[in-house]
């Protein structure tokens, strides 16, 4: 599905689908216990606007939140897998 805007035509990042799912994820980082807080409230904000007429720049901004939630501690090992997963899937779709 593509949008017309200012005559150009931008083709969507991501499918319906996987908007849904790394919003889910996201919104679970924002609510998990023990999630650094700077990692929390990204997460928060972020869950609410990923879609897939997002750009491309806030898309990498949302790639490299799960990166560093991936890589916390203080979250348990399925989140941190899941957002590990979804951030090659997000950075991949950057650069095909």
């Amino acid at each position: 599905m593509a949008d017309l805007r200012s005559g150009l035509v931008i083709q969507p990042t991501i499918g319906r689908d996987d908007a849904e799912a790394v919003s889910g994820l996201l919104r679970e980082i924002g609510l998990a216990g023990g999630a650094p807080n700077d990692i929390a409230d990204a997460a928060g904000f972020w869950s609410s606007e990923v879609s897939p007429e997002m750009e491309r720049g806030d898309l990498q901004t949302v790639a490299w939140l799960l990166r560093d939630a991936s890589s916390s501690r203080h979250l348990p090992a399925t989140l941190r897998d899941r957002a590990r997963y979804w951030a090659a899937y997000l950075e991949g779709r950057l650069f095909r």
